[in-house]
């Protein structure tokens, strides 16, 4: 059996190796506006996990071969005096980063795949702030 803390581990290290001037982590901030203004800029990207299933469960792999699903969460900032569709352009810059990530990356233990689902985007309705949701589906 798989250990879902273990994968989002390797992942979250995984996606931090590929983006080194993001900021990857597994927290949700409590307040996004108070993340430093440097690496708003840079882009901050949470791995949330929202629950996954779909085991085997037939006799001898019972709780295995399953799914995880999770969610990247990518908060980004842009300046001020920019017009709102550059939070737009940030959001997809940092969409088009996961999205390589999720066709390049490396092998991790017990995961097979980790496919790439519907995304959300903050509509650039908090102009110079901005956020975009990917779902993933992992593999085990």
């Amino acid at each position: 059996m798989s250990d879902p803390n273990a994968t989002l581990e390797a992942i979250k290290a995984s996606l931090a190796a590929a983006m080194p001037l993001r900021r990857v982590q597994r927290s949700l901030p409590p307040d996004p506006l108070a993340l430093p203004a440097d690496d708003l800029r840079a882009g901050v990207v949470c791995l949330v996990s929202e629950g996954g299933g779909d085991f085997a469960n037939y006799l001898g792999r019972e709780g295995e071969l399953g799914h995880l699903q999770a969610s990247l969460v990518g908060f980004v900032a842009v300046e001020e005096d920019t017009e709102p569709v550059a939070i737009e352009q940030a959001e997809l810059a940092l969409l088009r980063d996961l999205l390589a990530w999720c066709n390049t990356h490396a092998p991790m233990a017990d995961v097979q795949d980790v496919l790439p689902q519907d995304f959300t985007q903050s509509k650039q309705l908090e102009h110079p702030y901005g956020w975009l949701i990917l779902k993933l589906d992992i593999r085990f």
